[in-house]
């Protein structure tokens, strides 16, 4: 029943995932290793899914949790679980979460909780009238010794104010916990004061603002929830972008509410690595934490049972995998890198970990080189694509080439040495762009600046009177965007 329920919701979902979600919701820990384009937002939500049905059987207080390392994973995460009509609660600061999502954010969650508003707003006043007690004490001439004592009670009322109003915003929280079936937030967002007191764990500091605490209690944790109820209970937890995060990172989803026993780490090793300033290589050879914990536990750990998706008829498109160029490619790096370190195939070096190969984004002519330098010819490519991503006719017009179903072009724009640093002095200047060029040390490269804005025109001259497209243009440098800016604002 799960899988037909998925399939209505998800009707491109293969018969690969749906093998892969029964193998996991028999098991306790996996790492799903998704390359490109195969599905991992669907994955992800999916395998929710069955969390939550196994939920509903085991206790109205246990809970799903699925994290990401961004802000945008966990809200595309959130989406897709809404999509599949499961009650989400996403944490989260306002500023970091999607406006559509709001309404399914903790912090609207408490908005609607009267009490809880009630509470912030008689703490909001108690700390003002502090304020304005304080500010007439200083500027007064009276008797010290009774200000001080006012100032003293007002103090800590205020303080107490506040310490109710955190409560309160404790109990709404965990009633808004317990209506969902899923809680999304950062990998980071998983140790929230709030959710760690809706699974019955009191921290230091909401000790320390509640009372003192004596030199004999070194307890933190505690039998009730906020509200009286028996705590919430995290067993089901969902990691997303898994090889972007830091180890430590990746354990406070883990280990935060002590109660996680399944686990799912959803990444990829090949694509982008935790960020650590102190190695700048990214191999983990000046910092140990710039290798994640899924590609370390992937690459330590033994191969799981291999499952065969036997109902899987989908064609596959191989004729660019295997086309000379891209084999020359792969011997060319090979030979290149051959005194460095042996080649160890992508199999081999994460064998602990599930594959999930077949890609729908690209054309399989774009997806080919990719497959084959990082993945060793794994990724693949359904034949459908091949007629989906069509190139358009107009560039190649623009940019020939003899096998017109190749999707991707290369261009030589001469020279050598190209690139500078900073502010371009050759172009018209403009306010706005003159301070987004200013106000960085990144690289730009005019030549291949004109070269794109001359295939820009050519482009456009050709799909003159046609329907209006989208066109998109990627560099990963600040000037080189400020560039391009300023030449397309000044070409008439």
């Amino acid at each position: 029943h799960l899988f037909k329920v998925l399939q209505v919701r998800f009707l491109h979902i293969t018969f690969r995932l749906m093998y892969f979600f029964r193998l996991y919701l028999n098991i306790r820990v996996v790492f799903f290793v998704l390359f490109p384009g195969t599905g991992k937002t669907v994955v992800g939500a999916s395998i929710g899914f069955g969390f939550v049905r196994q939920c509903r059987d085991v206790s109205p207080h246990t809970k799903v949790l699925a994290c990401a390392f961004s802000n945008a994973g966990a809200d595309n995460l959130a989406e897709q679980l809404i999509r599949l009509g499961l009650k989400v609660v996403r944490i989260g600061k306002p500023s970091g979460v999607s406006k559509s999502l709001w309404d399914y954010t903790l912090e609207a969650a408490i908005d609607k909780d009267p009490n809880a508003q009630k509470a912030l707003e008689y703490a909001s006043n108690m700390t003002s009238n502090l304020s304005r007690a304080a500010r007439k004490n200083k500027n007064s001439k009276g008797n010290s010794k009774t200000d001080s004592r006012i100032i003293q009670a007002r103090r800590d009322a205020a303080t107490l104010a506040v310490a109710a109003s955190i409560e309160a915003c404790n109990v709404a929280a965990t009633k808004a916990f317990r209506e969902a079936d899923v809680i999304v937030c950062t990998s980071v967002g998983a140790a929230d004061a709030r959710l760690l007191a809706a699974c019955g764990i009191q921290t230091k500091d909401e000790n320390d603002s509640t009372k003192p605490s004596s030199a004999g209690e070194g307890s933190d944790s505690r039998t009730l929830a906020p509200d009286g109820l028996p705590p919430i209970s995290l067993p089901f937890v969902i990691v997303d972008e898994a090889c972007q995060s830091v180890e430590p990172g990746n354990l406070i989803p883990i280990t935060a509410s002590n109660s996680c026993r399944s686990l799912v780490l959803l990444g990829d090793p090949c694509q982008l690595p935790p960020t650590v300033r102190g190695d700048a290589s990214g191999t983990g050879t000046a910092s140990p934490l710039s290798v994640s914990l899924m590609a370390r536990l992937a690459s330590a750990l033994p191969q799981p049972v291999i499952v065969t998706a036997q109902g899987d008829k989908t064609m596959k498109e191989e004729t660019y995998l295997n086309a000379k160029p891209t084999k020359q490619a792969v011997s060319f790096l090979r030979y290149k890198n051959r005194d460095e370190q042996p080649h160890i195939s992508y199999r081999k070096q994460f064998s602990g970990s599930l594959l999930l190969s077949v890609q729908y984004r690209m054309h399989p002519s774009i997806s080919a080189f990719p497959s084959a330098i990082f993945y060793d010819g794994l990724l693949s490519s359904p034949t459908f694509l091949s007629e989906l991503r069509l190139f358009p006719h107009e560039i190649n017009s623009v940019l020939p080439i003899e096998n017109t179903s190749i999707s991707v072009r290369f261009v030589n724009v001469g020279g050598r040495n190209n690139e500078r640093q900073g502010q371009s002095v050759s172009l018209p200047r403009t306010p706005v762009l003159l301070n987004d060029m200013s106000a960085n040390s990144s690289y730009r490269n005019e030549a291949e600046a004109h070269a794109v804005i001359s295939f820009l025109k050519s482009f456009l001259r050709n799909n003159k009177g046609t329907t209006p497209l989208s066109i998109g243009i990627v560099t990963p440098y600040t000037s080189q965007v400020a560039l391009l800016k300023s030449m397309m604002a000044h070409d008439s």
